[in-house]
């Protein structure tokens, strides 16, 4: 096999795998969203997560907290298929000022108090934007 023959086997393998799905690099609390603004973040241990979402093939849980017109609590829960962030969000207990939703492999609940009614839709839709396509 010539150099030249080997070096456009070696581009073609290159560029086929360029044409492959994009990988995604995984959900990150920004810094700001809308007029909030994150005053901390943290990874937490799997064990710090509910049992309800554990079981159901739990990989990954971030913590996120934003203050503004109020406090909102984030936890992303980064499943290990769509169809089990999709029973989270079907099981999820409902409670007061609270969302819950899933997005792909991700299930989020988000919590807050003393917020404005109009700003929290706000930052509810900017997560999920987020989350994926």
């Amino acid at each position: 096999m010539s150099i030249v023959t080997r070096i456009l086997l070696a581009l073609g393998a290159v560029m086929f795998a360029a044409c492959g799905a994009p990988t995604h690099a995984g959900f990150v609390f920004p810094d700001t969203i809308g007029v909030w603004k994150l005053k901390a973040k943290r990874d937490l241990a799997a064990t710090d997560a509910p049992e309800s979402v554990r079981r159901l093939g739990l990989k990954r849980v971030q913590s996120g907290e934003y203050e503004g017109p109020g406090r909102i609590a984030a936890q992303v829960y980064d499943m290990t298929s769509s169809s089990g962030a999709f029973e989270a969000e079907q099981t999820w207990k409902a409670a007061a000022n609270t969302v819950a939703f899933h997005k792909e492999q991700y299930f989020t609940v988000i919590h807050w108090e003393d917020a404005e009614r109009t700003a929290v839709p706000t930052f509810v839709r900017e997560i999920e934007k987020l989350l994926g396509p």
